[in-house]
Formats: C-alpha cells, structure tokens, sequence
C-alpha cells in the first residue's frame, strides 16, 4: 500500500518532467486538438456527438504523435512542425470549403484546385473569411517555442539525447493512443462506421469521428477507389445491367403526354445563367423588378418554378454535364477534369443525330474547367471562347461582360444558321459570378429601401435612403442579376432583330446558387430600414437563417420559351432537377436516353410526385426536403420560400417608396412572423407528414442512383456495354410507367396530422 502512495504521489512529478522535457510534443498535441476543436465550432457546431470526435481527435493525434520519439530529438521540431503544418493546411481547407458547401473537403478533390486561379478573387473576397487564418496560430506558437529552446534552454535537446528513453515514451504514448482508439471504437454506431466507409455524408463523419480519423478514412476511400477502378469494373457491371434491364418497366423516364414532340424540328437556344437563383424572379427593390426579363419569359412561357441544380464541387462544370446527361456529378474527384474522355450519352449527341449543328460559347478561356476537352466530350461541334473567338473590349468579374459576350455572338450564330438547317447552341454566361463586387463600377441599380417621412422641421415629406443591401454581397448579388437580366434583354432584341427567333426555342437555367453566405441573409431577413438596424437572435420578430430555409432557397429558375409559342404558358411547381431536363427536352423535341436518371416532368401526374437526388445523399420531394447529413426533414406542405415574403424590400414590393405610417411600420419586426419564426421552423421538422418507409425507399433509390451514375462515369460504362447490351437501344418512342407504392410518380404516405404553425 504504501508503494501504491509513493507511487500516486510521483505521477503529477513525472507529468510535470516529461511535459518540461517533451514540450514540443505537447505543444503539438495541444493545437491539433484546439485547432480540430475551433474547426467544428466553426462548421457543425456540435449538432452531432460531443464526445466522440474528441477521442478520436485524441487518439490519431497521439498515435501520429509518437512517432516523433523515434527521431534524434534535434530533428523532431522538422517531423513535429511538418504535421503541425498538414494539420493547419486541412483545418483552413476545411472551414474555407464548409464556407462555400456545407461539407468537407476530400483528397479526391486535389485535381480540382487547377481551377482556383482563375476565382481566386473569389475565394479571398467572398468565401475565406478572417477566422480561417486563425488556425495559424500554431505554426507560430511552435516557432516561438523552438525560439525559446534554442536561446533559453541550449542544452535541452542534449540532455533529452542522453536519457536515450524515445522508445520508451513512443511505447508507452502509443499504448494510450490505442486506448483511446479503442474507447471511441466502441462508442461508435454501425451507422457511423457505415457512413465513415461511404464518405457521402462528410459533415456527419468529420462531425463524428473528428478532423483526423475523417481525413485519414477519406485519404485511405480516395487511393481505394483509385485501385478499385482497376478491379472493381465487374461488380459495377453488374449493378449496371440489372438497373437498366427492368428500369423501363419500374422506373420510366417519359410517357406521350401533350408536350411530346412539340419542338421537334426546330433551333434550341440554351442560356446557362451563371448563379441566377430563382428568388431572384420574385424580388423588387424600390418596386423596380430585379429580373424583368427573366419574369416576362416565364410569364410568357413554360416556367418550373421549383427547380433545383445539383451540382457538386465542379459547380458550373457539373450543372453543364447533368444538364446534358441526365447523370449526376461524380463523388470522386470531378467529371470535367477527372473523367472528361468518357463516351457519354448527351443532348448534344442525341440532337446531333437528328442534323443540328452543335456549338457552344463562353465568355472564359477555354482551358477554364477544362471545357474545351468537356464540351468535345459531349458533342460540341465548335467551342467559341474568351481565348480565340471574341474580342475582349469590356470585362467585368472573371472575363468578358455579358453584354459585350452577347452582342459579339450574335453575328456567330445568324452565319450559323445561314449555313445550317438546324442548330443547338449554349451561350454561357458570366458576368454574375462570385464575388459580384466588381458590378458596382457599372451598375446603377439601387439596392437600397426608400421611404418618405415627414421632416419636422418643414413639415414636409421628404425621401429617406435606409442603406439595407448597399455595401453589402448580396446587394452587389442583386445588382449583378439585374445586369445579367438586362444582358438577356438585349440578346434577345438582337437575335429578334436578325430573324434568328423565328424558329427557336430558348431554354434558361441557373447552373447554381450565388453561394452567399448566411449572414447575407440573415441581413436580409431582418433588417428594419425604418430604425436601420438588424435584429438578433432572440428579439420579437427575428426570423433564422436555418439551413433548410437556406437550402431550400437555393432553387434557380429553369425556363422553356418561344417568340410565338404554340402552348399555353405555364408555371410548373412540381420539383425538378437538373437531371430531369434531358428527358423533359427529349421528349419536347423528338428524342430519348435510356441511360437517364431522370424524368419528363410533363409525365408525372398532378397527384403524384417527382424526387430530386443531391450528390450527398440529401433530397427533395413534393412534400418534404430531406437532410441525409442530420437524418431529418422539413415539411413543405403550404411552404413558400422565405427569401420571398419576410425581407422589407419584399413586404413593401406592392407600395414602392412607401409613405411612413407610424401605426403600421413604428411596430415593423417588432412582433414575431406567424410563418418563419424559430418555433415556426422547428414545427417543421420531422413532423410526422411521412413515415420512415417513405425516408428509407427515397434514401434508397439517392444511394442506388448516385452508385450507377459513378458507374458510368467511373468505368465509362456505356461505351463499354454500348456493343453488346441490345437491351438499351436508344429509341425516340417514349416509355410507359407502371405504378409502385415508391416510385419517383407515387404520391407521399402522409399521415392525418394537422401542421402546427406556432404563435
């Protein structure tokens, strides 16, 4: 026993040594586990677990730790400082791609960051924020401490030298590395370790396993699937065939309905509307409309109001290839730099099957996204871009402006179609892309809220200018918009000026959100021009930027219009994706891919529903958007989107340049919305409007679609089976659907439970 004592009362003796005499090591330790610490309060905010990222962050930096006491100890502060280093470099990494996201970066994703140069405006002006420097604390803390070794304690690393116990202290700090590992591996779910070996749902695998076990686990996916594209071909072959063998049977793309054929025949126009979204139609400034254009085409048109882009890290990149193959961006690396030589099936190719000349132009240069190779992939007869084909005589932002783009591509393709029966051609736009600040030289319109008051001393009414979005990135966002939508106007007049609408058919799409950060929008919400101030959590009346409110609000606008059209027009509200347009076109213009995804959203019947399939797993449906990360929903039963109605700007949009009324704008955002309040919003989610059958068929058909889609990509898997697989001809003939209770056409399992909208 009384060893036991002697021995109790030596270990704070022996900590204190061997912190005194190992200080780099602990310093090491220490920051890594500050800085894995910081970046989820950064990013997750400890929605998940609490206590299993610390373990496991304590575990894998132990583990990696040790191994420093096998170096001579002069030359640890170079092994020390290396990982110090990586482990600063993946936490800033990290919060910058969370930023711009919402997920973690992967190694997979190394190919990519060719394409940083050309935005890196972007990335220091719009999405690194100062906070993502402060991980650099640690790199400065260790070379201070190694500043102090050197200069207070000149001796240390001899005497460290001479006690010759490395081996010791790597055995005995392995062993509660190991301990520590062991302890977490039992905490952990077969959920978690599941989701650890799919690295689809990053934030829930950082969140819960830690910085360091996550990187290690999506290092260890990346170089597997790396080898697996070597070995792996047969497995994907199989899950292939049997998907596409039945599908027209249990999962039709298309089926005659009234839109079938309509187009078949003429020019198609396509309009990449670089980060238009969709709220963007519905909002005033000053009662002056921010995209009269784009609402004038919609109201004359075909309009899917509830449309979604799922693109992935390739952003633009990726709207382009689900745009044209009906797949879905792959979840390694990117299409567009990683597996651009795949023999895809594409609107491009399908259309140039039927005799259209098929062209593209960009603003850009060429090399950008590695578009040149990516649109000869796809079927482009002739890229025009920044590089050889346009005069660069205005910029704004990353390259050519809109306008300058436009009026320089018309004279293109009027001598297209002097010399074509038909043409398909995609103009894409630019000059709306993050950080939109260089807008401000050009533009005039305001995004502040006018008002007129009194002035006491007058008595008078004069015009008051509360700043609201002046100054601020999505005020320049809305006047980058307003200028794309007058860029749109203009091409359009030019093209009708040269006849080249007459026989066209235009189609407009957001390729993506504008990626503005939340606290844009929680300005936007809850700004009161009439005090100039903004609310905070917790006031009457605060309205939060919750992530559904905010996801759902990234739809972007998907239009189809004609000059004189021969439907009537129409806004179509059932939810679309990206993935959908092919099979919608096709079967407006005569043809079909039997390798889609997705559907002809004029097939699916008004009681029944559509999906849209995200490439982290998340999805959204006519009734609820699903959360794969977080394992919850949010009912979109009566919803309207919030961008759209709590804002000043948008509560006064029917009285531009209101007169003050004390009664009514003295109580604006003093009492609680009804509507989109806190309580209002959580009443939303998971509340009982479908069961968990419903969340397990859907979460089923996200996982079994994204596994075939990166099997076409990763294995080039229909020019593979395009010889032998007679079962997938391609065919102009539209296919029948047959009903299932889980089908993308069936309608939800709702229960009879009211929705509770708190007071």
């Amino acid at each position: 026993m009384e060893k036991v004592k002697v021995m109790l009362k030596s270990i704070p003796g022996k900590i204190k040594g061997f912190c005194s005499t190992h200080m780099l090591f602990i310093l090491f330790v220490f920051s890594a586990l500050v800085n894995s610490f910081v970046l989820r309060a950064f990013t997750v905010k400890f929605t998940y677990n609490f206590v299993k990222p610390i373990l496991a962050d304590v575990a894998a930096v132990l583990i990696i730790g040790t191994f420093g006491f096998l170096i001579k100890p002069k030359r640890r502060i170079i092994y020390y400082m290396i990982f110090n280093c990586i482990f600063v470099f993946l936490c800033i990494t990290n919060s910058i791609y969370y930023t711009n996201y919402k997920s973690f970066a992967s190694v997979s994703l190394l190919s990519t960051a060719s394409q940083l140069g050309g935005v890196m405006d972007a990335v220091t002006k719009n999405i690194m924020e100062p906070k993502d420097l402060l991980f650099l604390w640690s790199v400065v803390a260790m070379i201070v401490l190694s500043i102090f070794i050197k200069k207070k304690k000149p001796d240390y690393y001899e005497n460290l030298a001479k006690k010759k116990r490395g081996k010791r202290y790597f055995l005995c700090t392995l062993i509660i590395g190991l301990a520590f590992a062991g302890t977490a591996a039992l905490m952990f779910t077969g959920t978690d370790y599941s989701r650890l070996r799919k690295q689809w749902n990053r934030e829930y695998t950082l969140a819960t396993f830690g910085l360091y076990t996550y990187q290690i686990s999506d290092t260890v996916q990346s170089i597997y699937s790396k080898v697996n594209l070597m070995f792996g071909y047969d497995e994907s072959k199989e899950q292939f065939t049997n998907f596409y063998t039945d599908k027209d049977t249990k999962d039709a793309v298309s089926k005659q309905n009234d839109y079938s054929n309509i187009f078949k025949g003429k020019n198609m126009l396509v309009i990449h509307a670089e980060s238009i979204q969709g709220f963007t139609l519905s909002t005033c400034m000053n009662g002056e409309e921010v995209t009269p254009t784009l609402n004038k085409l919609a109201s004359e048109g075909l309009y899917f109001s509830n449309f979604y882009a799922q693109e992935s890290v390739g952003t633009s990149s990726d709207s382009e290839f689900t745009f044209s193959t009906s797949l879905m961006p792959a979840s390694t690396g990117t299409v567009a730099i990683n597996y651009w030589d795949r023999n895809y099936t594409s609107i491009q190719k399908l259309i140039k099957e039927k005799g259209y000349y098929v062209f593209s132009m960009h603003g850009n240069n060429g090399s950008y996204w590695n578009r040149m190779n990516l649109h000869n992939s796809l079927g482009y007869d002739k890229f025009f871009n920044y590089s050889t084909d346009f005069d660069i005589d205005e910029t704004i932002g990353l390259g050519l402006s809109d306008k300058s783009f436009f009026r320089q591509a018309v004279p293109k393709i009027k001598d297209i179609d002097q010399n074509n029966k038909n043409w398909y051609g995609a103009l894409i736009m630019l000059t709306n892309h993050t950080p939109f600040t260089d807008i401000e030289r050009v533009s005039d319109f305001d995004v502040d809220f006018k008002y007129k008051k009194i002035n006491e001393e007058t008595g008078l009414y004069e015009e008051v200018s509360a700043p609201f979005l002046e100054g601020t990135k999505l005020g320049s966002y809305l006047k980058s918009v307003h200028y794309a939508d007058e860029a749109l106007a203009q091409l359009l007049q030019d093209m009708d000026n040269e006849g080249l609408l007459d026989d066209t058919v235009v189609i407009i799409y957001g390729d993506h959100d504008a990626k503005v950060k939340e606290e844009e929008y929680d300005r936007y919400f809850n700004y009161n021009p009439f005090t100039d101030s903004v609310l905070e959590e917790g006031d009457p009346g605060y309205i939060p930027v919750d992530d559904f409110y905010y996801n759902i609000n990234r739809q972007v606008p998907f239009i189809i219009w004609e000059k004189e059209a021969d439907f009537e027009p129409k806004e179509i509200t059932t939810v679309m994706g990206m993935y959908d347009v092919l099979p919608t076109l096709g079967n407006m213009f005569g043809f079909s891919d039997p390798y889609a995804l997705g559907h002809d959203i004029m097939s699916i019947d008004s009681d029944k529903e559509n999906v849209v399939i995200f490439p982290n797993g998340n999805f959204v449906t006519d009734s609820i958007y699903y959360n794969s990360q977080k394992d919850i929903y949010f009912d979109l039963k009566d919803y309207k989107n919030v961008a759209e109605c709590v804002s000043c700007n948008q509560k006064y949009k029917d009285m531009p340049i209101p007169i003050y009324d004390e009664t009514r704008d003295g109580i604006f955002k003093a009492i609680d919305d009804e509507d989109y309040s806190e309580a209002a919003c959580e009443a939303r989610k998971d509340d009982g409007v479908v069961d968990e059958a419903y969340i397990q068929a859907y979460s089923d058909y996200a996982e079994l679609r994204i596994s075939i889609s990166n099997s076409i990509i990763y294995y080039d898997m229909i020019n593979k089976t395009a010889d032998g697989f007679s079962d997938l001809e391609v065919s102009d003939e539209p296919y029948e659907q047959e009903d299932d209770e889980y089908s993308v056409f069936a309608p939800p399992s709702y229960h009879k439970k009211k929705h509770i909208n708190a007071a």
